[in-house]
């Protein structure tokens, strides 16, 4: 579902997602409405969030290599995808739609926003998760960059709500 950019804030609800959306958007703001490239990025901004946190770079030949992971994402993947490209991590069966997202932020430029199941740690057993991506601006100031905040839910989190909440992808179109 398309969102309008200024709605952002108001639809993000884990603390980690706001912070990482308010430094991105303040980086947004101080570079005049463009990308913020990769080097402005201030991890101290969101401490809270470094466990969740990725980022994937944009190969010139198109595929996508993880830059670095958090350690919360190091445990749910069992491996550490650092210098890793998408096929090494994910199943084929979900590469497809993660590529294409991942293209879509950068090409468009947009910000994905999704809370959805996964089933990429294991195949039988789905998880709940939450995903902030924004893009970011390579040295020749295009989006060439991934920044994610993904946060599963773990077994120290409350129980679900008898109802679960319904799941959403939302994409906010960045304005040039």
């Amino acid at each position: 579902m398309e969102r309008p950019l200024h709605s952002l804030l108001e639809d993000l609800r884990l603390p980690g997602h706001r912070a990482v959306a308010e430094h991105w958007l303040a980086l947004r703001a101080a570079a005049g409405g463009g990308i913020p490239p990769l080097g402005a990025i201030d991890p101290m901004r969101f401490p809270k969030a470094l466990p969740d946190i990725w980022i994937v770079d944009a190969e010139a030949d198109g595929r996508f290599r993880f830059r670095l992971c958090g350690e919360a994402l190091v445990a749910w993947y069992g491996v550490n995808p650092k210098g890793r490209l998408y096929d090494d991590i994910f199943p084929a069966s979900v590469m497809p739609q993660v590529v294409a997202e991942s293209r879509r932020i950068l090409a468009t430029p947009a910000i994905g926003y999704q809370k959805l199941r996964s089933q990429v740690a294991d195949d039988h057993v789905p998880a709940a998760y939450e995903r902030l991506v924004v893009p970011l601006a390579g040295e020749d100031g295009r989006p060439r960059h991934l920044l994610g905040v993904s946060r599963f839910r773990s077994h120290a989190d409350p129980p679900p709500r008898q109802t679960p909440e319904p799941e959403f992808s939302y994409w906010y179109d960045i304005p040039a």
